[in-house]
C-alpha cells in the first residue's frame, strides 16, 4: 500500500467520488479508520454506487500538499492507488482542505473540480486519464457538451438559406459527430430511431437558448 510508504502523512477528511453511472459525489468529513486504503473501501460500501470510478482525498506529507487517488471496481475494491505531490495536485489538495475548513462553499468546489479540470491540471495520472463516464452525465450533456454548436453549425451550412432540411439529414448529422473521448455512450447516439436523437437534440438546443429544430410535417425539419 503506498501510505505505508509515507511515515506521518496526514490525511484529509474530505473525499471527492467520481462515478462512471452517478457522476460526482463530494463527502466533506469522512472519519474512518485513518487509513487511506480501509476508509476509501469502508466509504465504497455505504454509497449507492456500483460502478467503476476513481476518489480523490487531500495529504499533507514533510509540508507538501498532496493528493491521493484510487480507482474503484463494482466490488467496492480499490485496484490502483495514486500519490502525486506538487503542480496542479497541491493548488487541489489545498483547495480541498479549504473545503474541509469551511473557508470555500460547495459550489466553488462543484465549479474548480470536475473531470475535465482533473485532466488538464493532473496529465500525470493515469487513472484520471483513463477515466470513461458510461453515460455522459446529464448536468454537462445539457450545460456544456462540446459537440452542440459544432452539430448546429453543420445542420445550418446544410439547409442555407432554406431554413429546412429534411429530417432523415439532419439525423446523418449528428450521426457524423466524434464521441467524447472519455464517454461511452453519448445521449445523442443511444437511440436507434433517428427523430429521437433529432428531439433530444432540440432539446438541449433549447436549454441553451441556441436555437430549435421544428417538426414542420412528418419528413421536414425547420431550422432556427
Amino acid at each position: 500500500m503506498l501510505q505505508e510508504r509515507l511515515k506521518g502523512i496526514k490525511i484529509g477528511g474530505t473525499i471527492i467520488i467520481f462515478d462512471r453511472d452517478f457522476g460526482k459525489l463530494v463527502f466533506r468529513d469522512v472519519r474512518g479508520y485513518g487509513n487511506l486504503l480501509d476508509d476509501a473501501e469502508w466509504l465504497l460500501e455505504r454509497t449507492p454506487q456500483k460502478s467503476w470510478g476513481f476518489m480523490i482525498r487531500p495529504i499533507i506529507h514533510e509540508k507538501q500538499y498532496g493528493l491521493w487517488i484510487g480507482e474503484y471496481m463494482p466490488n467496492n475494491k480499490i485496484t490502483r492507488e495514486e500519490i502525486l505531490f506538487g503542480g496542479g495536485s497541491s493548488t487541489i489538495s489545498e483547495l480541498l482542505l479549504e473545503y474541509e475548513e469551511s473557508r470555500v462553499g460547495e459550489r466553488e468546489i462543484d465549479r474548480k473540480i470536475d473531470i475535465e479540470t482533473l485532466r488538464r491540471t493532473l496529465p500525470e495520472s493515469n487513472i484520471i486519464q483513463d477515466f470513461k463516464y458510461f453515460v455522459c452525465p446529464e448536468e454537462r450533456f445539457y450545460n456544456r457538451c462540446p459537440r452542440l454548436e459544432e452539430i448546429y453549425k453543420a445542420i445550418k451550412e446544410r439547409c442555407g438559406s432554406a431554413k429546412r432540411l429534411h429530417y432523415s439529414q439532419v439525423a446523418v448529422i449528428i450521426s457524423g459527430i466524434d464521441k467524447c473521448y472519455d464517454v461511452i455512450i453519448c445521449p445523442l447516439l443511444a437511440s436507434p430511431n433517428a427523430l429521437e436523437r433529432i428531439l433530444i437534440f432540440d432539446k438541449i438546443l433549447r436549454s441553451r437558448k441556441i436555437g430549435r429544430m421544428k417538426i414542420a410535417d412528418r419528413n421536414i425539419i425547420e431550422v432556427s
